[in-house]
């Protein structure tokens, strides 16, 4: 349980104690948008220096096992659990933030689709000739959302024979090599021509679980509470909205 007595008054008034703070945040790749337009709006109330790190899900945990310097961990929820039970978070700091289902990429002016509802996603994925998403063996997370929710809803064998996983698959979305793809809705588009169509079914949604810790090794964890707070906050529901993402309260 967090603790709750650093609330958003607090992160709204003066630049911390004995100066202006620098807080380092390592967060994965989907949930940038909405952390750099929060980290603006934070440094500008405060003066507190924000600054963040976006990577891939492997790249996050190289820096958390060499005890790389950040004040704040915005990271895949398995990752930061897996942090807590190696001793290297503040427990009584973290809590979950937010959550990244998947979405359609489409060909901008190119065929429109109906996935209104399972029964007309289902149809649209099986009537397809190819469709891209990532690939799950060089560390990307979306890729593991799709095949969650191809799996449950029975079709995961008739996609996969016909899935281009090629790290360019936006880019052949765009061309046309590609019928669509299926994404993290935060990471569309990555490539001109391309638009996203919206998010899958909420029926069949899989979801990517984002949670944010105060890592052990950070002497002085107060500032980094207080952005914490600054992201949590219902008043910045509103970025995370714009990015697709669902902003996730913690139990209280």
């Amino acid at each position: 349980m967090r603790v709750f007595g650093l609330v958003l008054a607090a992160a709204l008034g003066a630049p911390s104690l004995g100066g202006a703070a620098d807080i380092r945040v390592l967060s994965g790749n989907a949930v940038q948008a909405p952390q750099k337009a929060a980290g603006q709006d934070y440094s500008a109330k405060t003066g507190d220096h924000v600054s963040f790190f976006f990577t891939n899900p492997s790249i996050i945990q190289k820096k958390i096992d060499a005890d790389e310097p950040f004040e704040l961990y915005v990271i895949p929820s398995a990752f930061l659990a897996a942090a807590g039970k190696a001793g290297k978070l503040r427990a009584a700091f973290s809590r979950p933030l937010a959550r990244v289902g998947v979405g359609v990429a489409v060909r901008e002016n190119g065929p429109k689709y109906d996935f209104s509802t399972p029964e007309a996603f289902r149809k649209m994925l099986l009537e397809a000739k190819a469709i891209a998403y990532s690939d799950a063996d060089t560390g990307g997370l979306s890729a593991l959302s799709v095949q969650k929710m191809l799996q449950n809803m029975g079709v995961a064998d008739e996609v996969k024979a016909k899935a281009v996983t090629k790290p360019q698959g936006q880019e052949l979305i765009a061309t046309g090599e590609v019928d669509f793809g299926l994404f993290n809705v935060s990471e569309i588009p990555r490539a001109k021509g391309v638009i996203l169509a919206g998010a899958a079914p909420a029926a069949v949604q899989a979801y990517l679980d984002y949670d944010a810790g105060i890592p052990t090794l950070n002497p002085d964890p107060a500032p980094a509470a207080r952005l914490l707070d600054f992201l949590a906050a219902p008043e910045a529901r509103k970025l995370w909205d714009a990015a697709g993402i669902d902003q996730v309260q913690a139990a209280k």
